[in-house]
């Protein structure tokens, strides 16, 4: 019988690039007894979430499969009988709101696997409000910073993203017992030969990023400069801004602060969230050592000694974008 494998994310943990690079080697993959199926209508398997989370993006893909419980049943007929291990990837299944994943019906459905574990990468909380935050606002939606970090702060929830960890566990406990639970520090495992990708395969027993034998994909879902991001949202907002607006902003901020990292919070606001996130990261990490004994949560490095925040950004700087936004007008 095969072993399952299912990483959960959560969003900007570097999951994209992940899922590009197995759905691009799932040849390789099967070789070494690994199995990353194409299921549509992306790299990823965000589709199998559907079963507990409406998403009308799937509703073609879907339809050709039979639908979401004809999916799962071919899916679990098709691997748990096979020798090797299914790798699942979706960063859905961490989601909170609108809509939740039931994790101990999830557990029922993996049930006729082997072995199942689940896999899931934790952030500092404040960057990654700070990333949901920027990949919210180039979806096009342009939720003001002071209403995403308060709900953040009283409800762990950045986008129905949980940025409180506790929240997750809470979920996946619901199902799943500790010894089937892998959680990995992402600020540590990005650093480490083969990086998040070979972290995963690490729970497979495979060693296929460190020998090589991976293609490589283009970095995936990148980020922008947040603080020429957040400049440049609120130049043109409610429109989302073009890309030449933000060019102006980056060139700016480069100017006048060189290649300081910025960030889209404010002295106070950063304050804020380290004071609330000290005591939930620490209860995080204790209760995450049942799961991955040797887990330490990185520290936040968001810092306004350290980066650029909207407060510096003084008329010099937005006489500067101005400037060039009128070149840019001149020349078109």
């Amino acid at each position: 019988m095969a072993k399952v494998v299912l990483h959960i994310g959560p969003h900007k943990t570097g999951t994209s690039y992940i899922q590009r690079r197995l759905f691009a080697n799932r040849a390789r993959l099967e070789q070494a007894g690994l199995y990353y199926p194409d299921i549509g209508p992306n790299p990823a398997h965000h589709i199998l979430t559907a079963k507990w989370i409406p998403n009308p993006d799937f509703d073609r893909s879907l339809k050709s499969h039979g639908g979401i419980d004809a999916l799962w049943t071919k899916l679990i007929d098709t691997y748990a009988p096979k020798d090797g291990t299914l790798i699942l990837s979706g960063e859905p299944f961490t989601r909170l709101e609108p809509a939740r994943v039931d994790f101990k019906e999830l557990a029922g459905l993996l049930s006729p696997f082997e072995e199942v574990r689940i896999v899931y990468y934790a952030r500092d909380p404040i960057a990654l409000t700070q990333s949901i935050w920027q990949e919210v606002a180039k979806s096009g939606r342009l939720p003001a910073i002071q209403g995403f970090v308060q709900r953040a702060i009283t409800t762990g929830l950045a986008s129905g993203v949980p940025v409180d960890h506790n929240l997750v566990l809470d979920t996946l406990e619901e199902g799943f017992c500790p010894d089937q639970i892998t959680i990995f520090d992402y600020e540590t495992v990005k650093t480490l030969p083969g990086g998040i990708l070979q972290a995963l395969l690490n729970v497979t027993g495979s060693d296929l990023v460190a020998d090589g034998t991976l293609k490589e994909t283009k970095q995936a879902n990148t980020s922008p400069d947040p603080l020429a991001q957040l400049l440049a949202t609120e130049l043109t907002t409610p429109a989302r801004p073009p890309h030449a607006i933000y060019d102006a902003a980056r060139r700016a901020l480069l100017d006048r602060f060189d290649k300081a990292p910025t960030t889209i919070f404010t002295p106070a606001q950063i304050a804020t969230l380290k004071a609330i996130f000290v005591e939930k990261n620490q209860r995080f990490e204790k209760r995450a050592q049942q799961h991955s004994p040797a887990f330490s949560m990185s520290p936040n490095r968001i810092d306004p000694q350290t980066h650029v925040t909207p407060r510096q950004v003084g008329p010099g700087v937005t006489a500067a974008i101005a400037r060039q936004i009128y070149q840019l007008e001149r020349i078109s």
